[in-house]
């Protein structure tokens, strides 16, 4: 569309109703007779007909900024705040569902740790493995469980206790943000047994193509990986 007497240039067509002009449609002169019965080449192929399709498919369809997808929270912003945030609090659900044995005092400590690990830390580290994490998600991750633990073992801040020396009288060997890294590895691995025509050694060498805002560029999920592998040899 040329702006200023539009209609003098271009031409309408009569499947889609936008005006076309005269030198994209290859047309010399514009004539009634002409326009009468003129359809754009979009039109003319089929596409437009499909864009309009997925046009009214989107209006239809509900735009959020988070959703919930196989019990991980998927963000419009990206990063996995959301879902490291929204696992921490599945993680104190499932922490007072049992309640009765990790609060009472008459049950031994290793039982609970026991019971910690299997129905607790589970359910916190649940899809943990296609976390990119920051140093915050791993701090929420950390506070988390050191509060669980002192819960478990019947201590308070003021008491100036390590958090260690709990989790060694509760059994528990690793903490969660090394078990989150490790999940990360031990997917990564799982991704390279594929073949190479597989979805998942597709989407792990899938690059974005377009320009990207200045500055440093975030790290990857991949790159954290490698550089993880890396370290341990």
């Amino acid at each position: 569309m040329c702006g200023k007497r539009v209609k003098v240039n271009s031409v309408r067509c009569v499947k889609c109703g936008k005006w076309i002009h005269g030198r994209y449609a290859k047309i010399k002169r514009v004539t009634q007779r002409l326009a009468r019965d003129f359809a754009c080449g979009r039109c003319k192929n089929g596409v437009g007909r499909v864009v309009e399709q997925e046009e009214k498919l989107c209006d239809e369809v509900e735009t959020v900024k988070e959703c919930t997808y196989l019990g991980d929270k998927v963000s419009v912003g990206g990063g996995c705040e959301v879902a490291v945030t929204a696992r921490a609090r599945f993680a104190w659900v499932k922490f007072r569902e049992c309640g009765e044995l990790l609060y009472g005092k008459r049950f031994p400590l290793e039982m609970k740790g026991i019971v910690y690990k299997s129905c607790v830390r589970s359910a916190l580290l649940y899809g943990s493995e296609t976390w990119c994490l920051s140093e915050n998600e791993l701090g929420i991750l950390r506070r988390t469980e050191r509060a669980m633990v002192r819960v478990m073992c019947g201590v308070k801040l003021m008491d100036r206790k390590k958090t260690k020396d709990l989790m060694q009288m509760l059994g528990l060997k690793e903490a969660v943000d090394r078990l989150a890294k490790a999940n990360g590895v031990r997917w990564y691995g799982h991704v390279l047994r594929r073949e190479d025509g597989h979805v998942l050694r597709r989407a792990l060498d899938l690059e974005v193509s377009g320009p990207r805002k200045r500055g440093k560029p975030k790290k990857t999920w991949k790159m954290q990986v490698e550089e993880r592998v890396g370290r341990l040899g």
